[in-house]
């Protein structure tokens, strides 16, 4: 697979917009939990809980920001979206 189409792809389903959200996001939180945490008396392992469970959530969520769609209707499937779209091209010629 040629690397260009790769990320065009990427850019394409939006996986860029939720990595990027998700980074901030998650920094958001773990500035708020280290801030916060020592207050209630939490202890030191409920923020690298916190760390760690952000840092698996980020490979899932670029998973399925590559497999579904937000759309005004709700969420879809990248591939139930292309369909329509060969279809009409085919139609066309």
């Amino acid at each position: 697979m040629n690397p260009r189409e790769f990320f065009a792809e990427l850019k394409r389903r939006n996986v860029y917009k939720v990595a990027i959200a998700y980074a901030v996001v998650g920094w958001l939180l773990i500035q708020i939990a280290t801030q916060v945490f020592p207050f209630f008396e939490i202890p030191n392992w409920g923020v690298r809980l916190m760390v760690l469970i952000i840092a698996l959530g980020f490979p899932i969520a670029l998973i399925l920001a590559w497999a579904f769609e937000l759309t005004p209707e709700g969420i879809k499937r990248t591939e139930d979206l292309d369909r329509p779209a060969q279809q009409q091209s085919k139609n066309r010629a």
